[in-house]
């Protein structure tokens, strides 16, 4: 399969010179079966099969040597490459947005037809990047367009800001190790004394009959399901205690999602601290805290209908009783002053004062991995343990409500097991486990089945203070995923990324090893 751009613009595949001809004019879409698609891309001055316009982003079939015509230039098939003979492929798999695709990828930083992935007869795999927008890489390193690069499983492939490592894994062929017959007397000799290992180490950690599968951790791995909402009063205010709370604006609850996982049998599950405190200043953004604060001061000017209190006649002071008798604040103050000066005291107070935004957490909720929902009230409570009153820190410890870990999750991160020595780039194959976009990706639509998405990494940059950089793209509900190694140990904890790119951060596990150790003591103690 291969998208062809055809267009006045050096970016397109076909380029044709031409005043009436736009920049990027149509499209023609080779598949791997021989048949040819064309489309419109909105020209200026249109697209034409014979004598006949064919409609803007609608398109047509048409055979290899139709009299096509983009404005008043006639297109030179012989300049349309033909696609490679794929009788030599066991299987091809083409991947991108397009519903053609054998594999489609929902994602705005892929292309339509992003890339390719060939299987030779012998059992050889080749990834090939189409001239995709933003690229394909193989463990780090971007491919060059159009050029066949050979791939094995374990390889982490990324296509635009797309992890599909997990992906294309059933696409793969299986890895099979030669053995000489000088190697079989080692090898049985080594199998012998390895089979005491079925019976000390059962966890499998150093058993080679038992390799690390990371799907043993799937139950440990929950969504999270939580609201929240805002508090917005002042900080100097001036009302008595009973009526303080007339000062207090609360927003309407703002739904959210996230990962967390399982650190022991007790019910205690790791995710970020911005999952636990949403409201806090470091989390929103700026036209939050504005809006906010304008709604505020909305509230304070209707509630206080009074543009100035230095009045010297009995006129102007009874229409501003009046004004003020007719709002709930307005009366509490009245009843609250003991005279003129004191009315004027309080309200100069309260429009003086620093507004203060806050918040707290409405519910939070988590669901298991392969259990049923139908409805959110399913979802078991839990509440925010501890968090690490850092915003670099950003970790949070939550905890069910009955304090008992589901039976069902045999297997947790235990902070015992964490990996604490430093991560290094491209060395060590990752896992990350989670639920990006939610129950959008991971709520099966006919079982209703809640399934976390596994993909592979690795580490891309040398590991700093707090955090580490791996590949892949952060997508909301993403927040939490636990990543770990090949021996299941914990690395970090997702926290951050850039949407739409490559570049997403993890808070190192000997800080939530830390928050973990001090929260358990202190409860001890």
């Amino acid at each position: 399969m291969k998208l062809i751009k055809i267009g006045s613009s050096s970016m397109c595949d076909i380029v044709i010179h031409n005043k009436y001809v736009s920049a990027h004019h149509a499209d023609l879409t080779l598949l791997d079966n021989g048949d040819i698609y064309l489309e419109d891309k909105d020209s200026t001055n249109g697209t034409f099969v014979g004598n006949r316009k064919i409609e803007a982003n609608q398109e047509i079939s048409v055979r290899r040597g139709d009299l096509i015509r983009f404005a008043d230039e006639t297109l030179v098939w012989a300049r349309v490459p033909a696609l490679e003979r794929n009788d030599k492929y066991k299987t091809i798999v083409n991947i991108g947005t397009n519903y053609r695709n054998d594999l489609v990828i929902n994602s705005a930083a892929v292309s339509r037809y992003h890339a390719c992935l060939k299987i030779t007869k012998e059992g050889k795999a080749f990834l090939i990047d189409n001239g995709s927008k933003n690229g394909t890489q193989i463990n780090g390193e971007k491919i060059a367009s159009g050029k066949p690069e050979r791939i094995k499983r374990g390889d982490n492939i990324i296509c635009g800001g797309e992890d599909i490592t997990e992906q294309i894994q059933q696409y793969l062929p299986p890895t099979i190790p030669t053995w000489g017959w000088a190697s079989m007397g080692v090898v049985a000799a080594a199998l012998i004394g390895l089979l005491c290992f079925l019976f000390i180490d059962k966890d499998g950690l150093n058993n080679p009959f038992k390799p690390f599968n990371p799907n043993d951790y799937h139950n440990a791995v929950v969504y999270v399901r939580a609201a929240y909402h805002y508090e917005v009063t002042l900080k100097d205010n001036p009302l008595s205690d009973a009526n303080k709370t007339l000062l207090e604006k609360k927003t309407e609850a703002i739904p959210y999602q996230a990962t967390a996982f399982f650190l022991d049998n007790d019910g205690r599950m790791a995710t970020n601290r911005h999952v636990a405190i949403p409201w806090e200043e470091e989390y929103r953004s700026k036209e939050i805290t504005e809006n906010l604060q304008q709604n505020y001061q909305k509230f304070i000017a209707n509630q206080l209908q009074v543009d100035n209190l230095d009045y010297f006649s009995v006129n102007s002071m009874v229409t501003a009783l009046k004004r003020l008798q007719g709002t709930t604040l307005g009366r509490i103050l009245l009843d609250e002053s003991n005279s003129w000066p004191d009315l004027k005291a309080k309200i100069d107070r309260i429009r003086k004062s620093e507004v203060i935004i806050s918040g707290a957490i409405d519910y939070i909720t988590v669901g298991y991995p392969g259990q049923n929902y139908t409805h959110e009230d399913e979802f078991q409570r839990c509440f925010v343990l501890c968090e690490s009153g850092n915003k670099d820190i950003d970790l949070a410890i939550l905890q069910l409500n009955d304090k008992k870990t589901p039976a069902k999750i045999e297997k947790v991160f235990s902070p015992d097991k964490f990996y604490l020595a430093k991560i290094e780039p491209q060395k060590d194959l990752l896992y990350v486990f989670g639920y990006p976009h939610g129950l959008s990706w991971g709520m099966n639509e006919k079982s209703k089945s809640l399934e976390p998405n596994l993909r592979n990494t690795r580490c891309s940059k040398v590991q700093d203070k707090y955090e580490f950089e791996f590949q892949a793209s952060s997508v909301g509900g993403s927040s939490g995923s636990p990543i770990f190694n090949e021996k299941g140990q914990l690395v970090g904890v997702l926290n951050s990324g850039y949407q739409g790119a490559t570049v997403t951060f993890a808070v190192l596990a000997n800080y939530l090893k830390k928050l973990y150790d001090e929260e358990v003591n202190l409860n001890i103690n």
